[in-house]
């Protein structure tokens, strides 16, 4: 990314990657789209999506779109849904204490083939351009 689209000199994903490291400095922050083969404490792992004009200025800012999947470590599902019950809204706080990012919606999932219980929080970044 160019130096002239970033937002406070960093990409988006390193915006989410800081702040998620910062809120949970005890879980494993994964930046990128890989998944450990075992996990040994909660887990979150920032996809980015896509990238689109932000509608209301389309020349001058871009909204990039991420989910954010918090893992829980537990192979004990009965555990781990009681777990993400509270870690999933969680996150969903932190993200909102971030600038210009807006976590719209959760959605339960599984992560590394079923190995543990997820959910994917669709998210976006508003991101200025020059």
């Amino acid at each position: 990314m160019s130096d002239d689209i970033s937002f406070n000199g960093n990409t988006p994903r390193q915006v989410l990657t800081t702040a998620l490291e910062e809120a949970f400095p005890e879980w494993l922050v994964i930046s990128s789209e890989r998944a450990p083969d075992t996990l040994d404490r909660p887990a979150l792992v920032i996809k980015q999506r896509t990238i689109d004009p932000l509608p209301s200025a389309p020349l001058s800012h871009f909204t990039v779109g991420f989910f954010v999947t918090v893992v829980d470590d537990s192979t004990d599902w009965d555990q781990a849904e009681d777990d993400l019950d509270t870690n999933v809204l969680l996150v969903w706080a932190a993200l909102m204490e971030t600038k210009n990012v807006n976590p719209s919606k959760a959605e339960k999932t599984t992560f590394n083939d079923n190995a543990y219980l997820a959910y994917d929080i669709t998210t976006d970044l508003t991101v200025r351009k020059g």
